[in-house]
């Protein structure tokens, strides 16, 4: 920004923003004014004060800058009592406010106590859930408590402004730092000032410049924003506090240029261009109120327009995305209800391809089973022949009766011997007989066991004879089946022969229609090969037709989803267009009292050049000179005051004072 638009601006900063730069004398330190040849004196002050601020003890420090470079006496002043060198062995002399040193090539410092009144005043009242409590009481306390600190400026000069003799403060900027352990210490807010929290403790900075806003004559709104007072608020447990420390310096304000600005003479150079640029924006509106009539019929038109938008298109468009979204769930239903049908059709290809495939192959195994019938036919039309001519021959009558003869005699037979069996056995008892005699004769007893042995052999042999062709025997039961088998299949014999020829007959026609029955399974088989090589692309068609489904299904889905969002989109481009229609009304509206207005403006920006800008150069003479002056004052006031305790003649000083309020803890 140009230093000539800062200076039309020196009213707004000067009123409003000149607590906010003050805050900025945090991070400024105190800078002596010391002259590389130049005896200079920087002085500290030290307070030790009770709790509430009030002052138990005074410790000036003093340091003479550049001393050493003097050969003989230092004549400084000072009204400190207890002087005592604390660096170096120089002595002094002392009458009164003379103080004078005795120099050895080195920088001279001392310090002492002092009585006098302090320049500025800190005070500290303490409260503890809405009551004020005294200092002395608060530890161990806990609750809500308040710590309010107030500044109070002792120190006036009279300076000169406009040629006029005014009474000013010394421009003291005083720092307030306070240390509030965490594990105490809660919820802690402070106004007009700074919170740091560092993990173990809230370190407070409270920041003030009482008298400043009297000093420059500042309306009540604006001295509002210069503070002279800080309130911490915590939630406290088991109160105890450390030390504070404030740092008050009468040069902060000077340290931030704050009479730097600026020019005034760019401020006068401005006035005048701010003037030709109030006529060039009279005539711009004039041209303004002109086309604000032009403006207003446009809009008269467009408000039709927009109304029009409204019926015939939005209102349709928001109709049918409504029904298109209502028809959304019924979409995805159908979808859903075709893919799975379509799944449905592709698995049963895939079933079909492979049932036609087993078709084929069974085909060709059957044709390969049947495409030696025709010979195998012959074959056993041959043998049946030879089979149906041995029947015929075995079923003559006199072949009938001797076989049914034959099985009777055997039957017969079986009986007889039975019979004969009965009579044999009778001999063994004359067997035994001669054996007994044998024996009593004292024939030979190996021959005797012998006989005795052959004996009872047969014995047993006929035994088993006997049984096997008893009535009940197996022989017997044999000989009388094997009669009646023979009769029955003599019987059946002679019904076979009598088959015979409707046998023939029927092989006679196998063996006819054999061929056309291979010839047709040739035909199926050469069929189902044609059908198996369309398999692959069936199915492969199948499984393209059942994945695009699934794809489908959740397209579908995502559609629906669409479906919703647009049926919304739509209800919001409804009202948005309601809302369109309103304001453009509105404004079609407005458009006419903007017509009236720019005319008015028009005016009013005739009326601002001959009455207003006329005026700023009487208001800068009046309100902004007259504050940076009072401003340049109070800077020199700050100036002015470089000593509390005496400096020597022709010195220049710089002094700051550090008040301590003693800790707040509880007593062991």
């Amino acid at each position: 920004m140009k230093a000539g638009m800062r200076g039309i601006r020196v009213k707004r900063i000067g009123k409003t923003a000149l607590s906010a730069a003050l805050v900025s004398a945090l991070v400024l330190g105190s800078c002596p004014y010391a002259s590389a040849k130049k005896i200079s004196k920087e002085e500290s002050v030290y307070v030790n004060a009770a709790a509430d601020g009030s002052v138990q003890k005074i410790t000036v420090a003093d340091w003479l800058k550049n001393s050493g470079m003097v050969s003989g006496t230092v004549n400084d002043k000072s009204n400190l009592t207890d002087i005592t060198n604390v660096k170096g062995k120089e002595s002094f002399t002392q009458s009164g406010g003379a103080l004078n040193w005795n120099t050895s090539g080195d920088d001279i410092y001392y310090q002492g106590k002092s009585s006098e009144e302090l320049p500025v005043e800190v005070s500290v009242t303490y409260s503890l859930d809405g009551k004020e409590i005294p200092a002395a009481e608060l530890p161990g306390k806990s609750g809500e408590v308040k710590i309010h600190v107030s500044y109070t400026n002792k120190s006036r000069q009279t300076v000169t402004v406009h040629g006029k003799k005014k009474t000013v403060y010394t421009p003291f900027v005083l720092i307030t730092g306070m240390i509030l352990p965490n594990d105490k210490f809660s919820q802690v807010k402070v106004d007009n000032g700074r919170l740091i929290n560092d993990g173990s403790n809230q370190i407070v900075v409270g920041v003030g410049t009482p008298g400043l806003a009297e000093s420059l004559s500042l309306e009540e709104k604006y001295a509002k924003k210069i503070h002279s007072e800080f309130t911490v608020t915590a939630q406290v447990t088991d109160f105890s506090m450390g030390n504070t420390f404030t740092y008050a310096s009468p040069s902060l304000l000077n340290e931030l240029k704050l009479n730097k600005i600026g020019s005034r003479d760019e401020v006068e150079e401005r006035l005048s261009d701010l003037t030709d640029a109030a006529a060039t924006l009279v005539d711009g509106t004039d041209t303004l109120s002109d086309n604000m009539e032009l403006f207003e019929g446009k809009m008269g038109t467009l408000d039709k327009k927009i109304k029009t938008y409204r019926k015939d298109g939005v209102k349709k468009l928001t109709k049918g995305i409504s029904t298109l979204a209502a028809n959304g769930p019924a979409l995805v239903k159908g979808v859903k209800e075709y893919a799975d049908g379509v799944t449905e059709m592709a698995d049963g290809v895939s079933a079909y391809v492979k049932g036609a495939g087993q078709i084929a192959d069974g085909n060709s195994d059957l044709y390969e089973a049947v495409k030696g019938l025709p010979a195998q036919i012959n074959t056993f039309d041959k043998g049946l022949k030879t089979y149906t001519d041995g029947v015929d021959k075995l079923g003559q009558k006199e072949n009938v009766t001797a076989l049914k003869g034959g099985a009777k005699a055997v039957s017969d037979g079986v009986a007889s011997l039975n019979a004969n069996l009965t009579q044999l056995k009778a001999t063994f008892a004359q067997n035994e007989k001669i054996i007994a005699g044998l024996k009593a004769a004292g024939a030979d007893a190996t021959l005797i066991a012998s006989l005795e042995q052959v004996t009872a052999g047969q014995k047993a042999a006929i035994e088993q004879m006997e049984t096997a062709t008893s009535d009940s025997g197996d022989l017997k039961k044999g000989a009388v089946t094997l009669a009646g088998g023979v009769n029955t299949v003599m019987d059946g014999l002679s019904t076979l022969a009598g088959s015979s020829a409707s046998l023939t007959g029927g092989s006679k026609t196998l063996k006819t229609q054999m061929p056309n029955l291979v010839a047709s399974i040739k035909t199926l088989k050469e069929g189902g090969d044609k059908l198996v090589k369309n398999n692959k692309t069936l199915t492969d068609g199948a499984k393209k037709l059942k994945k695009a489904s699934k794809t489908m299904k959740k397209q579908t889905k995502k559609l629906n989803t669409g479906m919703k969002t647009l049926k919304k989109g739509g209800k919001d481009l409804n009202k948005a267009t309601d809302t369109l229609v309103s304001g453009v009304s509105k404004l079609s509206e407005a458009s006419g009292k903007l017509d009236k207005g720019a005319g008015k403006l028009a005016s009013g920006m005739s009326k601002f050049r001959n009455e207003g800008v006329s005026k700023l150069e009487s208001v800068y003479e009046e309100d902004i000179k007259s504050l940076l002056d009072r401003l340049d004052a109070v800077i020199e006031a700050g100036k002015k005051y470089d000593s509390f305790s005496g400096i020597g003649s022709g010195m220049k000083g710089d002094v700051k004072f550090i008040i301590e309020t003693e800790a707040l803890e509880k007593e062991d």
